[in-house]
């Protein structure tokens, strides 16, 4: 099983879960408010047809991302409510215990809205840390989120993990009863680290299951999600600082500088 934590939870008890099992759900963390605020400024979105919205993707292709579910990524400069769901201090004290042992500054990977529809087939499990190519056993590099704007349950396709593969060799294949899905609550959070085993769940509901989620890791990794296409410096200097940083608009250690005297590149948003 998934263990599920209350709001109220450490950032400690959490860390301490994730370095377990690779996985684990806070229950009721988002501030409804935020989740509704989501949704409605998402909806052109997820609602728009391919040609509609520039780099929108509203639905996948088989087996990796399944047909019939919606996607869409640069949630950032689509929501105002996701810059604060992808800030949220819980996030940030996990990223702060996990990550920063392993490099000066963490960084966003990917951001994405999900919305698989009735009828979406289940996604095949995967590990984040394939992107990377990057051999068992090895430091944590990532941390994934998916926050729930929706229920999720096991008929509309609750995420399915494999808790404790964090810990597995690259090989090891899970026995059906090792796979186990992530039910919660409108406004939870689950969070899982790159070596679990992991996919999108089938929806054989007759509602759609919305989830959010951003991926977090150390800041000299290439980002899997292109960050300053996605939130350019125009619209980066319109945001807070911390945010700015997590797109990436900052030094790890020597890695990243901008301009012809080596500036951090917070230094060149603000100029």
């Amino acid at each position: 099983m998934i263990q599920s934590l209350p709001a109220a939870a450490a950032s400690a008890e959490v860390v301490e879960v994730l370095n377990r099992d690779g996985c684990v759900v806070i229950k009721s963390l988002a501030d409804p408010k935020i989740c509704n605020q989501l949704e409605e400024e998402l909806a052109p979105f997820l609602s728009a047809k391919k040609d509609e919205v520039p780099n929108n993707v509203p639905y996948g292709y088989e087996d990796f991302l399944p047909a019939k579910t919606r996607r869409i990524v640069g949630v950032i400069a689509k929501s105002r409510a996701f810059r604060v769901l992808v800030t949220h201090p819980m996030i940030m004290a996990v990223c702060d215990a996990i990550l920063l042992p392993s490099c000066a500054s963490y960084q966003l990977c990917t951001t994405a809205a999900l919305v698989p529809d009735p009828g979406s087939k289940a996604q095949a499990l995967h590990r984040e840390d394939q992107l990377w190519n990057l051999a068992a056993p090895h430091p944590v590099i990532e941390v994934a989120t998916m926050w729930a704007i929706s229920d999720f349950t096991r008929k509309n396709g609750a995420t399915h993990l494999v808790p404790g593969s964090n810990l597995w060799w690259d090989d090891r294949t899970p026995r059906e009863e090792q796979i186990v899905q992530a039910e919660m609550t409108r406004g939870s959070l689950l969070l899982w680290t790159d070596h679990v085993l992991h996919g999108a769940g089938a929806n054989r509901s007759d509602a759609p299951r919305f989830g959010a989620g951003a991926a977090y890791i150390l800041g000299w990794l290439r980002q899997e999600e292109n960050q300053y296409l996605a939130v350019p410096p125009e619209l980066a200097r319109t945001l807070p600082e911390n945010l700015q940083k997590l797109v990436g608009y900052q030094l790890n250690g020597g890695l990243g500088f901008a301009g012809d005297l080596g500036q951090d590149p917070i230094e060149m948003l603000r100029a």
